[in-house]
């Protein structure tokens, strides 16, 4: 018995610290030394997405999800992130074809520095999108691949919940697809403007 307390004294002593569960437990501290934006986060990603397919422009919705982890010290965040969202992309004009990007996916490192509350980041990694083109009777799909970089602002509103907003440029390498007629040659940039959230742990 003797034993089987001393190894809950170290928890009970954790527990009885003043403040030990907020500082411990709530990963966004907004109180008098600012935030602290360390730790895993995941949240929800909305935008709109605005691009060019070669010569036709391309437009459309997008939304999805994120997940990273930052390190702190100070103000310098650092971390990793990765996020997928699904989209509805498609082209202007291109004669008789159609082109569309239903999918957008970025793995990326993350830096930046918090000011009190507010942190401005810029990211840069690797991307892909699923691509369709079609034309008259003809369809072909391609998984493209390429870098996205960007940047943005996070601010916490909570200790455990923040809000973000992001510019990300997405350049894919060319991909051929298929038609009646010639094989066509692609190079698609897309360029999301997106808010989210993020909750910390």
């Amino acid at each position: 018995m003797r034993r089987l307390a001393s190894s809950f004294l170290p928890l009970a002593l954790l527990l009885a610290a003043p403040g030990a569960e907020a500082d411990e437990f709530n990963r966004t501290n907004t109180g008098p030394r600012g935030a602290d934006f360390s730790g895993v986060e995941l949240g929800p990603d909305f935008g709109v997405a605005l691009g060019a397919a070669s010569s036709a422009n391309i437009s459309g919705p997008a939304g999805g999800a994120h997940i990273g982890y930052n390190f702190q010290a100070g103000g310098i965040v650092g971390g990793v992130e990765a996020d997928a969202m699904f989209s509805s992309i498609r082209s202007g004009t291109l004669g008789s074809a159609s082109f569309n990007q239903d999918f957008l996916s970025s793995t990326r490192v993350r830096g930046g520095y918090a000011f009190g509350n507010l942190l401005a980041y810029g990211t840069l990694g690797w991307a892909w999108s699923t691509t369709d083109y079609h034309d008259l009777s003809v369809s072909s799909s391609r998984t493209v691949d390429g870098v996205a970089f960007g940047a943005g602002a996070e601010y916490a509103i909570t200790r455990n919940v923040s809000l973000r907003a992001e510019l990300l440029r997405y350049n894919f390498g060319g991909a051929t697809y298929a038609t009646p007629f010639t094989p066509q040659t692609l190079t698609t940039t897309t360029n999301v403007v997106r808010i989210g959230a993020s909750v910390h742990f």
